[in-house]
């Protein structure tokens, strides 16, 4: 009779314990590989708690400009407030700040913007402005004499930044 009630008890527990088991996966989001899906039981319609493990397609040369960023400033840390005023003036606050200027080198050769300072003349057009007339051969030309690569680099992108900033703003660069 005992063993009849330890038997019918050990099973009621292992009954319980796989039930209580089955509702907290219902309670989280499963995993089915691709992505995850939310239990619209308990879901209170945020969509940016539905999260994919999977990238969204993008198109042919897409560049992460993002994710270039924190690679070259992991590198070369440049506050931001000097990034700000290089895309907003061509002109860093210090012009002697090295650090900066190999960020800059970094960013356009990471990105693909720059190679072996050669312009991609493509992703200028599609990142930077649409260059026109010799702007990106001009551009190229800068800096040759100088023996530092991000200061080389440098050149070329300060010159990319200014013909941009002039063609936006349609005001001459003395």
């Amino acid at each position: 009779m005992i063993s009849i009630m330890f038997k019918t008890l050990a099973v009621v527990a292992l009954l319980s314990l796989g039930l209580c088991t089955i509702k907290a996966l219902q309670d989280h989001a499963k995993d089915n590989g691709d992505i995850f899906i939310i239990n619209y039981d308990s879901f209170d319609g945020d969509v940016d708690d539905i999260s994919t493990t999977t990238q969204a397609p993008r198109e042919a040369g897409y560049v992460d400009l993002e994710e270039v960023m924190r690679n070259c400033n992991a590198s070369f840390i440049t506050p931001m407030s000097n990034v700000l005023q290089f895309n907003t003036t061509g002109a860093l606050p210090d012009e002697k700040d090295k650090t900066s200027m190999c960020y800059f080198h970094c960013f356009f050769e990471k990105s693909g913007l720059m190679d072996n300072y050669k312009l991609n003349a493509d992703l200028v057009r599609k990142y930077v402005w649409p260059a026109t007339g010799d702007s990106i051969e001009a551009c190229e030309k800068q800096g040759k004499d100088e023996a530092n690569a991000c200061e080389r680099g440098y050149a070329i992108i300060k010159c990319v930044v200014l013909r941009s900033l002039t063609d936006a703003r349609n005001i001459p660069v003395v």
